[in-house]
């Protein structure tokens, strides 16, 4: 390739990249698969062609995109790989990669931003799950004034301690406050709390 397709190859790249990270402060995860598709040319020769597999229940087996280093449980080497994170290192040194690659930086380089892309899609999808699952108490909540038990959703009144267990991350463990300790046990209650107290 002369050094002017060069220029003009890495100027379409500068351009793919400046459209991504205008999708991805703007769009959701839909306008980002479609950036790949737009600025990646097709891969044609399939790793299960290239490689002569019969593993029809891979992953990788006529998928529509063809990049079989992006796909997480393809069957290389005749096992399931895992993570994209783990098994990424081995693809990019694989044959089908590096054929498809052929040598060229920019191609190269232009796979590269798609891995990119793909492993911040796939940390944003692991956020968002983590997030899901995160219990955060918010708003007005009903509590007695007498007894402090807390009326959920359903008009059930419910212990303090159990209603914040449900609804949040927090677990208790039980104890007695000094007041509580002087009323319960008037006789032994200082020699209680100092026990306590030096316990820490």
């Amino acid at each position: 390739m002369n050094n002017k397709n060069r220029d003009a190859e890495l100027q379409k790249l500068i351009a793919d990249i400046k459209t991504f990270i205008d999708l991805s402060l703007d769009s959701g995860e839909h306008s980002i698969r479609t950036w790949i598709n737009e600025v990646s040319e097709p891969v044609e020769s399939f790793c299960y062609r290239k490689t002569q597999c019969g593993k029809k229940d891979c992953l990788a087996y006529k998928s529509e995109c063809g990049r079989c280093w992006l796909q997480v449980g393809t069957m290389c080497g005749g096992k399931p790989q895992g993570k994209f994170a783990e098994k990424y290192q081995q693809c990019t040194e694989c044959r089908v990669y590096k054929d498809f690659v052929g040598g060229d930086p920019v191609r190269n380089l232009r796979e590269l931003v798609i891995a990119l892309v793909h492993s911040l899609q796939l940390r944003q999808s692991e956020l968002k799950e983590a997030l899901s699952e995160v219990k955060t108490l918010r708003g007005l909540i009903p509590i007695c004034s007498s007894c402090k038990k807390i009326r959920d959703d359903q008009g059930t009144w419910n212990r303090i301690d159990s209603y914040i267990t449900k609804h949040s991350e927090a677990e208790f463990t039980h104890s007695y406050c000094n007041d509580c300790i002087r009323d319960l046990y008037p006789e032994m209650a200082e020699g209680i709390i100092a026990e306590l107290e030096n316990k820490g």
